[in-house]
């Protein structure tokens, strides 16, 4: 799966990759700066690859086309890393202290210590939601 990326009608590159999974072309914007982005997640083998390709700045009126295409000469990217978490041993006192799963079960954990219990990512998330909701 392979794309072209134009702003305001010049040609920022094709990007993509043999075995895609999921591509991400995306816009991201704030009073003073609006980006284009463009990403991939790719099998190579067993293993599956995040790239990140482009960042681009762009004005506040630009239009931005993105066009399928069969094929085409792919930058190297800016970033690629391993995705997926390496093979752990669970820790008996790694573990969140609210949800009680070990840290080979959750995206992230925030280990405890006597004074401190110890969170995991989807715990923060939990409790953002609920501040949010009572403010």
């Amino acid at each position: 799966m392979y794309f072209d990326i134009y702003v305001d009608d010049k040609k920022l590159g094709t990007f993509g990759h043999p075995d895609v999974e999921n591509i991400n072309i995306s816009l991201s914007g704030a009073p003073d700066q609006n980006y284009v982005f463009a990403g991939a997640v790719c099998r190579e083998g067993e293993t599956q690859y995040h790239y990140h390709w482009l960042q681009e700045e762009i004005g506040h009126a630009s239009q931005v086309r993105i066009v399928p295409v069969e094929s085409g000469l792919v930058p190297p990217s800016i970033k690629r890393f391993e995705m997926g978490r390496a093979a752990r041993k669970a820790s008996e006192h790694n573990i969140c202290e609210f949800c009680q799963r070990n840290e080979t079960e959750v995206p992230r954990l925030i280990p405890g210590d006597s004074n401190r219990p110890g969170i995991c990512s989807d715990c923060v998330e939990l409790c953002r939601e609920i501040l949010r909701d009572q403010a």
